[in-house]
């Protein structure tokens, strides 16, 4: 796919790994992909994966090309593998010492663009907006946030915590640490509508709505047949309040009266996993939910492959990559018309309840109806599974990157002019 102009590009991806999830994930995929799209790709990561980064850059000889700078902090060295403690300081700290690099780059290289990258958060700072080249930030999130009326199934601790949240959101456009760069920027990607929403007017208007989350070509699976047996339902994830287990918990137990047979299974660990336990027992499901701590990659995998849709009640994920990765194995996934899920799963893929006016049994009960008329339907089921691979494959990285980064380019006024020519300019620090 055409990816557009190639650029000489300035990335920050303070996280960024080989072999990791999470931001790790999205630091190196996309880095890496940048590289491979034709880009003239100059990268800032923290040391604490820097062994890693250079011996897979050792391995692949196609990444020979990146530009790899680790700006460090002086008298805070970092052990091999080992993300920081105080990890929210030292990485304010980091995006100082990142500028520094920056600026002795750009006096050497033309740079034609710089892209924060991670942290992906509208918390996460960036100072980068001073230099000459355009800023390009994101996709960011966490401006999302739990309706009221769900909060009623929470803990007066996490109550709490959602209103701190509540606060924090509010606050973001006019603490100076975070404001300063979404000012400076001249385009801000966000993952949700939600982020967007919590932005200025101004910043709005620059901003595009896209999601982070990718995948290889070569991890879409192949499409099922029809699975005998009763309905097998899953969650994978951390056990956190915000996910919203404890709502996929009381929805099997209001479906259980018109599908007796149905079955949950849990994988994560958290701090939620006691609480959910013994819900689960006050509810005479013991014998209904498995609860698995840990599984390998490959384990959880042949989950995907033996379960009949992905429950995924989260009321505030920024993304989802679970929720990616179960469509990619053909399992219809069912979430809530809240955060990234609703932005990733389509009618064709699963199904989104909506939550408007629902408190959590509301929630629930709504939940328990979709399954009970989704399985009284196995053509629908196995549609949705075909749609769900389908779905997956809109999110391919190279496609995706390649895409994102036209729509920078158009965004900063490179898409119409011709690439500048390639430099042999080496980068000192």
């Amino acid at each position: 796919m055409d990816a557009g102009r190639d650029m000489k590009l300035l990335i920050s991806t303070y996280a960024c790994a080989p072999d990791h999830g999470s931001e790790q994930a999205v630091g190196w995929n996309w880095t890496t992909a940048a590289h491979r799209l034709g880009h003239e790709v100059w990268a800032m990561a923290s040391t604490a994966h820097r062994s890693a980064i250079e011996a897979a850059c050792r391995k692949d000889k196609d990444l020979a090309g990146i530009n790899w700078i680790f700006p460090e902090i002086p008298a805070w060295s970092l052990r091999p593998g080992i993300e920081p403690i105080w990890e929210r300081t030292y990485n304010l700290l980091w995006q100082c010492a990142a500028l520094r690099h920056a600026r002795a780059l750009e006096r050497q290289i033309p740079l034609d663009a710089i892209h924060h990258l991670t942290w992906g958060g509208v918390r996460a700072p960036t100072f980068l907006g001073s230099l000459r080249a355009p800023l390009i930030v994101g996709p960011i999130g966490g401006g999302e946030t739990s309706p009221m009326a769900l909060r009623d199934g929470l803990t007066a601790r996490s109550r709490t915590i959602e209103r701190i949240r509540d606060l924090s959101n509010a606050s973001i456009t006019v603490n100076p640490i975070t404001r300063v760069g979404l000012a400076q920027a001249k385009v801000i990607f966000v993952k949700t509508p939600d982020t967007q929403r919590i932005l200025t007017a101004a910043m709005q208007r620059k901003s595009r709505t896209f999601l982070e989350l990718t995948l290889q070509r070569s991890q879409l699976g192949s499409p099922r047949g029809p699975r005998r047996g009763p309905p097998r339902l899953l969650y994978a994830g951390r056990l956190l309040y915000w996910k919203g287990v404890h709502i996929a918990v009381r929805a099997l137990a209001q479906l259980l009266p018109q599908m007796p047979e149905a079955r949950l299974t849990i994988v994560g660990k958290g701090p939620e996993g006691e609480r959910l336990k013994a819900e689960a027992v006050g509810m005479n499901l013991g014998d209904r939910i498995e609860f698995i701590p840990w599984l390998p990659q490959q384990h959880l995998f042949a989950l995907y492959g033996n379960h009949d849709l992905f429950v995924f009640p989260s009321l505030h994920d920024s993304s989802g990559n679970v929720v990616l990765e179960a469509l990619s194995h053909g399992l219809p996934v069912m979430c809530l018309d809240l955060g990234g899920p609703r932005q990733i799963v389509t009618s064709q893929s699963g199904i989104v309840v909506g939550t408007s006016g629902r408190d959590a049994n509301g929630v629930a009960a709504a939940i328990a109806d979709e399954i009970n008329a989704l399985f009284a339907d196995p053509a629908r089921v196995a549609a949705l599974s075909s749609g769900a691979l389908a779905r997956a494959a809109e999110f391919v990285v190279s496609d995706r990157i390649a895409a994102f980064y036209r729509a920078a380019e158009e965004a900063i006024g490179l898409a119409a002019h011709p690439a500048s020519p390639r430099a042999a300019l080496s980068y000192a620090p």
